[in-house]
């Protein structure tokens, strides 16, 4: 059986006048790729009757009755249940589509962003009379914005600016939870918070979607009760303290003031129980304040929309010459640094139009000479910000408004979990589109942002292994070198040292086989339990560690002097180390997962095995709840057993890695595909 992209679910009970004209204004659409899902909530009028009717003439008609009564929450979940869409567009039977081409146009938002998660429309109201009025949102329609923004402006403003189920969809599979039935008048709004957790929102400001007003619906029997008040107190518990939320303390303790206030004073007024709040103490003035203050911001920011003219919003790049701004650590001695010189060398040695603006990092050494020539401006017309999404907000903070205006501005991320963060979703604000190196990184980020996301290859620089150096490193001569190297800030249990030295502990007899791992790291003196440990587990094994910097050129040497590198990570964006190695034709032993795999691959690599394991805590930021590898010690072992028996095969495998990095990471690749995309934003690129 055909599965249709959309599934348009009517949940009715009673309301049988209506349900004709929901049905009809749904098999009238000109997108004919869905089925519909008619689900009854054991009405007493002729609702059912009149689903199977339908039903029984249009084969994409589903009927069904629920054998007891659901309620209004539980019956949308009975149409979820039904529904094999890979959208789900709800609409109510008192509601119904206002154009023929109102389904097309909304699962066309979804189709196009695979990164939203919920889209909404305008709506007409239809009164009772059949007068109609067009109801339209505060949000912008200009482009997908992050979910975690809209949930920040839901809370703000204290209500649902998404609209009712009619006037939404979303996908099946990030809807799959359903409704939270311990919610009632405010389920959609919780819902539309867990949608928009998960990914980003788009508003389509064309009426599509007719909402009917009338003394029967839901809305006005509730108007007689404390649900909304109460489901308002519950949305605050849920998710006021979320990581993601941009709120200060004032304005927390406010929301929650305010709501146990009108709780209270609606319980007044219908008779009814007094509720959380008790004896309702006076608003101080500094928090009735902070009311005010919000007031006149919402009235404001509507202002500005309303008269704000549409070229005002737009991009003026052409005031601009055509060139590249780029921006990133690029004295800072860490793989960020790296990457930030590695792009920008690309870029400055293509004769491409630049400006490079150096950040120092406070975290990191600075000492990195290998890059030099810095600006303090940004002349040209393309903004590139070679750092990850945790240091944009306060980029932007430190470089102002000016320096992104009218500018086309690009992201280069890395992020190592197939998920990513809802507290960094806000991180897109500041940019037009992200690039990242990975497809696995794509992959992730593509998911949820509501930019485009570009996999731009990374530029490793082809350069001659540099010569060997055991003496001047202290090695032994006759020592097997096992080599891995990681910064303790970049999250010790992801970079998985501990099970590194597990697996060389198993490999080898320390007093009888020459055999040495070495250990390089650096900011160890920051994380005094975790380096602890790790010399603890290291005592008795061959293993040395090297922790302190060094320079760019003496970390080469130490590269070319290993005789294989092995990384047990968790998971990596990229994993620079296992690309330097083998750039350097060293046998690599990796962890089969994550970005590494667009240049380890089974046929140039010792991949090991791995099972996928849930985070049971925070690791930084890698949240609990999400996955990552746990890679088999025993196989890995295995493999550093054969690379240390079979020498031979090893360096020939090494030299095939060495010949397929060079076409993967290739630097030449990679301004191609970065000219080739600018060409794109802006025809003056083509001829640069």
């Amino acid at each position: 059986m055909t599965i249709p992209k959309v599934s348009v679910c009517i949940d009715v009970f009673n309301y049988g006048s209506y349900l004709p004209e929901a049905i009809e204004s749904v098999l009238s659409q000109d997108f004919r790729d869905f089925e519909l899902i008619v689900v009854d909530d054991c009405s007493e009028d002729e609702s059912f009757a009149i689903a199977q009717g339908y039903a029984a003439k249009d084969s994409r008609v589903v009927a069904r009755r629920n054998s007891a009564n659901l309620g209004m929450v539980g019956n949308r979940n009975a149409c979820l249940g039904f529904a094999r869409g890979d959208f789900i567009k709800i609409l109510h039977a008192d509601d119904y589509f206002c154009t023929g081409d109102a389904l097309g146009k909304m699962a066309a938002v979804l189709k196009k962003n695979p990164g939203v998660s919920l889209a909404a429309c305008a709506v007409q109201d239809v009164g009772r009379a059949s007068n109609r009025a067009l109801r339209r949102s505060v949000l912008e329609a200009c482009r997908p914005v992050p979910g975690t923004h809209v949930i920040n402006r839901c809370l703000r403003d204290r209500r649902n600016l998404i609209g009712s189920p009619s006037a939404t969809i979303f996908r099946r599979e990030r809807g799959l939870r359903g409704f939270d039935e311990a919610f009632f008048n405010s389920a959609d709004w919780e819902m539309w918070f867990h949608l928009l957790e998960q990914g980003s929102f788009v508003w389509v400001s064309e009426p599509l979607v007719a909402y009917r007003r009338h003394v029967n619906q839901q809305t006005e029997k509730d108007k007689a009760t404390l649900t909304e008040a109460r489901d308002h107190l519950q949305i605050l518990d849920r998710y006021l303290e979320r990581p993601y939320v941009r709120l200060s303390p004032l304005g927390k303790r406010y929301l929650r003031r305010r709501a146990i206030t009108d709780f209270a004073i609606r319980s007044r007024k219908l008779g009814l129980e007094t509720g959380p709040a008790g004896q309702v103490d006076a608003i101080s003035p500094v928090i009735f304040g902070y009311g005010q203050y919000l007031k006149q911001r919402r009235f404001v920011e509507s202002i500005i929309r309303r008269f704000t003219p549409a070229d005002v919003v737009g991009k003026r790049m052409g005031k601009f010459p055509a060139g590249l701004n780029v921006a990133g650590f690029l004295k800072g001695e860490y793989g960020v640094g790296d990457s930030s010189r590695a792009y920008g060398r690309t870029i400055r040695e293509s004769g491409m139009p630049a400006a490079f603006l150096n950040i120092p990092n406070r975290n990191h050494r600075n000492l990195d000479s290998s890059f030099d020539g810095f600006s303090t401006t940004n002349p040209y017309a393309v903004n590139l910000m070679a750092f990850s999404f945790d240091y944009a907000r306060r980029f932007y903070r430190d470089r102002g408004r000016k320096f992104f205006k009218d500018r086309h501005n690009i992201a280069i991320w890395y992020w190592e979990l197939e998920k990513f963060p809802a507290r960094w979703h806000e991180a897109f604000d500041y940019y037009d589109e992200i690039w990242t190196p990975t497809a696995f990184c794509q992959k992730s980020l593509k998911e949820i942002s509501p930019v485009p996301v570009f996999r731009i290859g990374y530029p490793l620089d082809q350069e001659e292994m540099p010569q060997p150096d055991r003496e001047g490193f202290g090695f032994s001569p006759d020592s097997f070198l096992f080599l891995f190297n990681f910064d303790f800030h970049s999250e010790v249990e992801r970079k998985n040292p501990r099970g590194l030295i597990e697996a060389f502990g198993k490999a080898f007899d320390a007093k009888k086989e020459p055999a040495c791992l070495i250990l390089k790291t650096i900011n160890s003196r920051h994380y005094p339990e975790a380096a602890g440990e790790l010399r603890r587990l290291a005592e008795g094994l061959n293993i040395i560690w090297i922790n302190e910097h060094l320079d760019g050129a003496r970390m080469k040497q130490l590269f070319a002097t290993a005789d294989c590198y092995v990384s047990l990570h968790r998971s990596e964006g990229l994993g620079l180390g296992m690309a330097r190695a083998m750039s350097y034709g060293k046998p690599v032993i990796a962890t089969g997962y994550s970005g590494n795999l667009d240049f380890t691959t089974p046929e140039n690599s010792l991949l090991v095995r791995y099972r996928l394991a849930e985070l049971d805590q925070d690791h930084g930021v890698y949240e609990k709840g999400n996955f990552w590898a746990e890679p088999d010690t025993d196989h890995a072992a295995g493999q550093m057993r054969w690379v240390f028996e079979n020498p031979g095969e090893a360096a020939r495998l090494g030299q095939l890695a060495n010949a397929d990095l060079q076409k993967i990471m290739n630097p030449a690749a990679t301004f191609g595909q970065i000219r080739r995309r600018l060409g794109e934003i802006d025809a003056r690129f083509k001829s640069l």
